[in-house]
C-alpha cells in the first residue's frame, strides 16, 4: 500500500490508499470481474463486525465504457446478490452506474447506507489496462460515523482466504490476510 491514511473528522471516517492491482503472492485486482468484501465496526476499536459486512462483485472492465455502449452498466439494473462467507445474502450490491471512465476520475459505489466506496484506476502511459504492468487502484472508503473500516479482495466472495485493507481511526491502515473467524 502507498499513501494509506485513515481520519475521523466531522462525523465521518475516511480511509484512503493506493494499491498495485497485481502483486506477487496477493489476490490480483482484475480489469474485469472482481469479488470484494466490505465491513465496518460500530466504533474505532477493532472488533467483530456483526452484520456490518457483505460481499459484492464489481466489473472494472466497464470503466471507460460510455453509457449506452455495449458493456456499460445500467444504473437501473437490479442489484446483484452475493452470499457472504457464512451462506447469508446480507445486502443487495450495486455495480458501476452510468459507464463513467474510472481511469479519469473517481467512480462511486454505495456499499450500504452511509458507507461509500470511491475508486480510480491508474494506468501508466504506454500500458493497456487489460495487460497492465504497474496499474494501481486508488481507493477511498467514506463511512458516516467514527469506526474502523475495511475493504477486502477475494477470489470467491468469502472471507477466509481473502485479503483486506483495514483502517482504524487514531491508528493505522494495513493489509491483512484473512485466515479465520472470530466473534470478538
Amino acid at each position: 500500500l502507498t499513501d494509506a491514511s485513515i481520519t475521523a473528522t466531522n462525523g465521518q471516517t475516511i480511509m484512503k490508499f493506493t494499491k498495485l492491482m497485481s502483486e506477487p503472492g496477493e489476490i490480483e485486482i482484475l480489469f474485469g470481474d472482481n469479488e470484494f468484501l466490505w465491513a465496518h465496526g460500530s466504533d474505532a476499536t477493532l472488533a467483530y463486525h456483526g452484520n456490518n459486512r457483505a460481499a459484492f462483485s464489481l466489473d472494472l472492465a466497464a470503466v471507460g465504457v460510455a453509457a449506452g455502449e455495449e458493456g456499460a452498466t445500467n444504473p437501473t439494473d437490479p442489484p446483484v446478490e452475493v452470499e457472504d462467507n457464512r451462506g447469508n445474502v446480507p445486502n443487495a450490491i450495486q455495480g458501476l452506474g452510468g459507464g463513467q471512465d474510472c481511469t479519469v476520475k473517481f467512480c462511486e459505489n454505495e456499499l450500504t447506507t452511509g458507507f461509500l466506496q470511491k475508486y480510480r484506476i491508474n494506468v501508466p502511459d504506454g500500458q493497456d489496462p487489460e495487460t497492465c504492468d504497474g496499474c494501481t487502484i486508488d481507493m477511498e472508503l467514506i463511512y458516516d460515523g467514527e469506526a474502523w473500516v475495511s475493504i477486502g479482495f477475494s477470489l470467491n466472495g468469502r472471507m477466509i482466504g481473502s485479503e483486506a485493507v483495514i483502517g482504524i481511526p487514531g491508528s493505522t491502515t494495513l493489509k491483512y490476510n484473512l485466515n479465520g473467524y472470530t466473534d470478538n
